[in-house]
């Protein structure tokens, strides 16, 4: 009976089966399949990723920007990539075109069975503000030390035209150049990447960011500043614009990069205790230096734009649309070979000469110690601060001891001025209101008219006695020489005379009386060598 049961059951499958479809037949021929759908699209000159919604079953809309100045010929823009759903096609196909001068330009995507979506193009333009052809109206140097204490400055660097190198490479080199941006292409970020060419103008020179020798206190000698100034790369370089940080980088040949921000118009405050007002008339380039702080050239010119440069300016004005730049100003700097350095003397070991005084420095400060001039904090001290400046230090050898030291005459002269500084601080900065203080124990130490010498070249060491009175100074050649966090060039020579200063913190920490009345660490006086006779 149940055998009976099992084959009735199994024929009555058999016969259901025999009137069913067969159920791949819809897989082979794809009639399943109602897929119609761009996956991704990119056009040439397309500007990041376009936007596709599908609005229903048969429409859909594309969102996209196009930069028609990376189009040649707007009514044949070329299709790069279409991506479409699986085994969809569509009227257009990647390398195809598509007519960007008519209305509502599409694309119609149609299934494996059929069915069709039309996607309307929604184009906007796409605009690099960035291309186009400069020139330089102004360059502007913020920087120096001290900017709490009223000490930073504004510069135009060719303004001071003594502060650099001759030649017509100053800063003036720059102000007939033409830079010239063109945009090469767009990201899938969207940012923009081009090419810019400076050219170096009708005097086919550019500023090659030399400090003059004649201007550094320091050393005596040029120092090259390119690392400050040369932002922009000379001729040809690659320029990357980044949107989502405002930044545009320059990349020269040798993968060098520089970055800044371009800033419109207007009035911008320079950080100094009060601000220092920056007007500018057209928009430039911003770019933020790092320097170095330094109290020793708070002052000057050097501390301004070799030490401590703190923003760097190229204001720039963009010529009309069309503009050309004309032939004449299409050069390129020639390679300048520098002059080879000097073969450097043996190290002198005698210290016999004429020496001038370059100039005098205190390392000092009872806390956070660095190198303070007393002839720039000349309201702290009478009218004979300025009297060292000019002296005239003359040191005669005449043997040596058993010990083989150069021993010698030495004569401290007043210069013109006929007087030496008095090192009477005032009492008006005498922060304990005791009067005025006679610092000659720190400063006088160097005896004034006639003394002897010891020189004792291994130590490094010379000993001055005047009468019965002696004081060892190290000596120091030319070189940089660290105190701590700060820093010491010295280009001739110069005598260190340590002090006995407080080094924990006084009562009246970062003043100018803790710095040269209660902290003093380091007396330092630097002398040029003068030329002898016939050399």
């Amino acid at each position: 009976m149940n055998k009976l049961k099992y084959l009735l059951s199994a024929f009555v499958l058999l016969c259901f089966a025999s009137c069913k479809d067969d159920p791949w037949e819809d897989v082979a021929d794809g009639g399943w399949n109602h897929e119609r759908s761009i996956i991704d699209v990119k056009f040439e000159g397309q500007a990041g990723t376009p936007t596709i919604t599908e609005t229903d079953s048969e429409t859909g809309v594309i969102e996209l920007q196009l930069a028609s100045d990376m189009v040649a010929d707007m009514s044949k823009v070329r299709v790069e990539t279409l991506t479409l759903s699986y085994k969809a096609t569509a009227n257009v196909a990647s390398g195809g075109t598509i007519d960007f001068t008519k209305g509502d330009p599409q694309i119609v995507v149609t299934s494996p069975n059929g069915e069709s979506r039309t996607y309307t193009l929604e184009m906007t333009e796409f605009t690099e503000t960035l291309t186009g052809t400069y020139t330089i109206s102004n360059l502007w140097v913020y920087g120096g030390t001290g900017a709490a204490y009223n000490c930073t400055k504004l510069y135009k660097p060719a303004d001071k035209s003594w502060c650099w190198n001759g030649e017509g490479r100053g800063p003036a080199a720059e102000m007939d150049n033409y830079l010239v941006f063109t945009l090469g292409e767009i990201l899938a970020d969207g940012n923009t990447t081009g090419t810019c060419m400076n050219w170096a103008g009708e005097d086919a020179k550019n500023w090659d960011c030399v400090f003059a020798g004649a201007s550094n206190p320091d050393t005596g000698k040029p120092v090259d500043l390119t690392q400050f100034y040369r932002q922009i790369p000379k001729g040809e370089s690659t320029w990357l614009r980044n949107y989502s940080d405002g930044t545009i980088t320059f990349t020269d040949a040798d993968g060098n990069k520089t970055s800044c921000t371009l800033v419109p118009k207007g009035t911008y405050q320079m950080p100094n205790v009060p601000p220092i007002p920056l007007t500018l008339e057209s928009e430039a380039f911003k770019f933020n230096l790092k320097g170095t702080e330094d109290w020793n050239n708070t002052y000057n010119d050097y501390g301004v734009f070799a030490r401590n440069p703190v923003t760097y300016y190229i204001e720039i004005v963009k010529q009309p649309a069309g503009f050309e730049v004309p032939e004449a100003s299409k050069t390129i700097e020639e390679p300048v070979d520098p002059e080879p350095e000097p073969e450097p003397d043996p190290e002198e070991t005698s210290l016999a000469g004429t020496y001038s005084v370059g100039r005098l420095t205190v390392y000092g400060g009872s806390a956070d110690p660095a190198f303070v001039n007393p002839v720039d904090k000349s309201w702290v001290w009478d009218d004979s601060i300025g009297k060292e400046s000019d002296n005239i230090l003359a040191m005669t050898a005449t043997g040596t001891d058993d010990a083989g030291r150069e021993t010698g005459e030495c004569e401290y002269l007043p210069g013109e001025d006929g007087g030496y500084w008095n090192y009477i601080l005032k009492a008006d900065y005498n922060k304990e209101g005791t009067g005025a203080l006679d610092l000659t124990k720190y400063y006088g130490l160097l005896p004034h008219g006639k003394s002897a010498y010891v020189y004792d070249a291994e130590a490094g060491t010379v000993v001055f006695t005047s009468g019965i009175v002696s004081i060892t100074a190290k000596l120091l050649r030319e070189g940089d020489y660290s105190y701590g966090s700060s820093t010491l060039s010295v280009p001739g020579i110069a005598f260190d005379f340590a002090l006995p200063g407080q080094t924990t913190q006084g009562a009246y920490p970062w003043t100018d009386y803790d710095r040269f009345a209660v902290g003093p660490r380091n007396y330092v006086m630097l002398f040029n060598k003068q030329a002898e006779a016939g050399e």
